[in-house]
């Protein structure tokens, strides 16, 4: 059993990296550009094993999962109260918490990290260039 190209597109997707077909064959900073540490994933889909992989389609569901209720809280963004009913004002936040958690999940499943250098900013910490470091 082995990872549909679909579903890599995901996981990269997740891990804040491109689904690229090919990594570049230039060198930026040292590494290949756009591509260090895509190449450490790009590894593990070819080594993990099949209950390795059942674990991280698991996560991969429950990060499509708060992804979609990620899109439909930005509609009950308009209203504080609608009749007896108050919105929780910090909702979009709590997912984005919880989104880290199963990207985390996810990534620890495939034994690599995320993007280091992904302009994604769910926790308040920055990315890209500014990303912290972890050690």
């Amino acid at each position: 059993m082995s990872f549909s190209e679909q579903e890599k597109g995901r996981i990269r997707h997740f891990l804040g990296y491109p689904s690229w077909s090919s990594l570049s064959n230039g060198i930026q900073l040292g590494f290949p550009a756009g591509g260090q540490p895509l190449f450490l994933l790009e590894q593990a889909f070819n080594r993990l094993l099949v209950p390795g992989e059942d674990a991280v389609r698991v996560d991969l569901c429950e990060c499509e999962a708060i992804e979609h209720q990620l899109r439909d809280g930005r509609s009950r963004l308009k209203a504080q109260k609608l009749g007896d009913l108050v919105m929780n004002p910090r909702e979009l936040e709590a997912l984005r918490a919880e989104l880290v958690y199963w990207q985390r999940r996810l990534a620890d499943d495939l034994g690599v990290f995320a993007n280091p250098c992904s302009t994604m900013n769910y926790e308040g910490i920055g990315g890209g260039i500014n990303a912290r470091v972890h050690g």
